[in-house]
């Protein structure tokens, strides 16, 4: 789904190295400011997945397949002012193609859990059924079926469509990741989501690589909220990224961005 934060950013970076890299650990630290009139507030963010396999880069060292096919860890802790929300999550990719998985999510006032069951097709091709049961509220469910296109060498045009139980929820979205040559890449996405059959929303992003070390990325949706950024590694495994967003309705609104990527 698209994220829904006052501001979306796109994480777009570049690697250190000319041969593949593989990685098992991805790890972030985050931190935003935002601004509107007289009031701020900042949020503080720590993420990390592990792999129980190495993943290998198509390039851009933030830049993987489409669709993962890694057994994986993850968790995660972020603080908006007062309040604290912890993750802890994963998933099981089996032999025959199953997949299981499940994530918790909780502050001090509510918890989510989440059980998955999916089945891997094929490389280019997975379905998936979630369970989403809220504390004291009804389990929802959640259908997800994604495709990937390979195109010539890494390059590629991924699809994912989505839907609810009740279909009060519908989502597609794709990404499409090309070399230009020279070292430079490019992505695009774009996101569609539905709701209650009446509300409609739509996120786009445009990240481009100048190297393999240096990045920008622009994000613009529905609501007028836009956003830009741009992260650099300073070798294979740590990077920083600034970004600044706002709104083009909002003039008051600033939202600043910064982020360390370690990736090992």
């Amino acid at each position: 789904m698209m994220l829904k934060y006052a501001l979306p950013f796109v994480a777009v970076a570049a690697s250190a190295s000319a041969i593949a890299n593989d990685y098992q650990l991805i790890s972030s630290l985050e931190w935003d400011h935002i601004r509107q009139g007289g009031n701020s507030a900042n949020v503080r963010a720590l993420e990390a997945t592990y792999f129980l396999d190495s993943k290998t880069v198509l390039g851009p060292l933030d830049q993987f397949e489409y669709i993962n096919k890694t057994s994986n860890i993850q968790a995660g802790y972020s603080r908006a002012d007062s309040t604290n929300l912890y993750g802890l999550g994963g998933e099981y990719f089996t032999d025959s193609g199953v997949v299981v998985s499940a994530a918790h999510l909780r502050n001090s006032d509510f918890h989510t859990n989440t059980l998955g069951l999916g089945y891997l097709f094929s490389n280019d091709f997975i379905v998936r059924a979630e369970a989403i049961r809220p504390r004291s509220e009804s389990t929802s469910y959640l259908f997800s079926a994604s495709y990937n296109v390979q195109l010539e060498g890494n390059d590629y045009i991924g699809f994912t469509v989505s839907t609810d139980d009740d279909f009060d929820y519908q989502s597609i979205s794709s990404k499409y990741f090309a070399a230009l040559g020279d070292d430079r890449f490019i992505t695009v996405g774009a996101e569609f989501e539905r709701f209650d059959g009446e509300r409609n929303e739509w996120e786009a992003e445009v990240g481009f690589y100048f190297t393999r070390m240096t990045s920008v990325a622009v994000t613009y949706n529905r609501s007028k909220s836009y956003g830009f950024k741009a992260k650099h590694f300073f070798n294979q495994n740590w990077a920083l990224a600034a970004g600044y967003g706002s709104n083009r309705d909002e003039s008051g609104l600033n939202i600043w961005h910064l982020g360390v990527t370690g990736q090992f």
